[in-house]
């Protein structure tokens, strides 16, 4: 991603990009924060709703989220997975984390006795870094025989099945 690219996307001069910010990387950290935010807005909308539906129609509802966040913008999300970390402030990006994996070991224990693990802590953060980790990979390697919605069921499935009871 160059600067003259993101002002062309923009619709602004280099001169224009370069009153707001002082180089390349603050541009990138600036979307990376932005991105987060949606992200973690997503999350708590779905995860904090006050009348849930059920763990499988919430767990399709986050993926299908999380996949509709990254194909709104599919270039800038290879160059935050790629350029992002290494350029915002790690602090930050934990505290993402953090907050991400909160937010589903509350689900989690709301949850209680429906589900398998006992280790709230540890099957948040599961199931968070293998979600993360299976929609960046589909996002960069595009695999073949895979699509949005058999993604979107594959996923689900994962996350249900992990969780249950019976499995």
């Amino acid at each position: 991603m160059t600067t003259s690219r993101v002002a062309e996307v923009a619709g602004v001069s280099v001169g224009t990009l370069y009153q707001y910010f002082a180089h390349r990387e603050a541009i990138i950290e600036a979307l990376q924060e932005r991105e987060l935010e949606r992200a973690s807005g997503m999350l708590e909308r779905l995860l904090q709703n006050p009348t849930p539906p059920s763990d499988r129609e919430l767990s399709r509802l986050v993926v299908e989220e999380l996949l509709r966040l990254y194909r709104a913008a599919p270039a800038l999300h290879r160059v935050l997975a790629v350029e992002g970390l290494r350029v915002a402030p790690p602090e930050k990006v934990l505290a993402f984390d953090i907050h991400s994996v909160a937010l589903v070991k509350a689900f989690l224990s709301v949850a209680g006795a429906r589900i398998r693990p006992s280790n709230l802590e540890a099957a948040a953060f599961v199931i968070y870094q293998s979600v993360r980790a299976t929609m960046l990979s589909y996002l960069f390697e595009a695999p073949p025989g895979v699509d949005d919605q058999v993604l979107v069921a594959e996923v689900t499935e994962l996350i249900v099945r992990y969780l249950s009871r019976e499995a």
